[in-house]
């Protein structure tokens, strides 16, 4: 008869803060006292960790708004083709975008209405900074 063995993570389950959706295997665990550990269970076996600085110190990951056009990389507005309030069709040029001595054209994402024009022509802007913002449209 096989002996019965206890999984150490079942022993004080008060201790621990269950990271994500654990499965049938694997477990991340937090230390409720401490947020620099991290305690992994993997069928019945319990390996412990530190996190580290960087990963603690994190800029945590927000869901990308649809109704704005973001720079994605550093550059200057060279020339914008569209006004507040202007409607535009998915394709349709908004903008030229010069980074890194390369012309882009930045193109509408979806059909709608420009709410808002965020760039002048001559400035330069880092990357994500916000060009266009688009009408959220109304709700049926």
């Amino acid at each position: 008869m096989a002996e019965k063995t206890t999984n150490p993570v079942q022993q004080n389950p008060e201790e621990l803060t269950t990271l994500g959706q654990p499965n049938d295997s694997t477990e991340f665990l937090l230390p409720a006292t401490s947020k620099k550990k991290l305690r992994i269970a993997e069928e019945g076996h319990e390996y412990k960790t530190y996190l580290t600085k960087k990963f603690l110190e994190r800029k945590p990951w927000k869901a990308p708004d649809p109704f704005q056009v973001l720079s994605h990389i550093p550059g200057s507005v060279i020339e914008i083709f569209v006004k507040n309030g202007q409607k535009v069709k998915k394709g349709d040029k908004l903008m030229i975008y010069e980074a890194m001595k390369m012309m882009n054209i930045v193109s509408a994402p979806m059909d709608g209405t420009i709410k808002e024009v965020n760039a002048k022509v001559g400035e330069t802007l880092p990357k994500g900074a916000l060009l266009v913002t688009f009408r959220k449209p109304a709700k049926k």
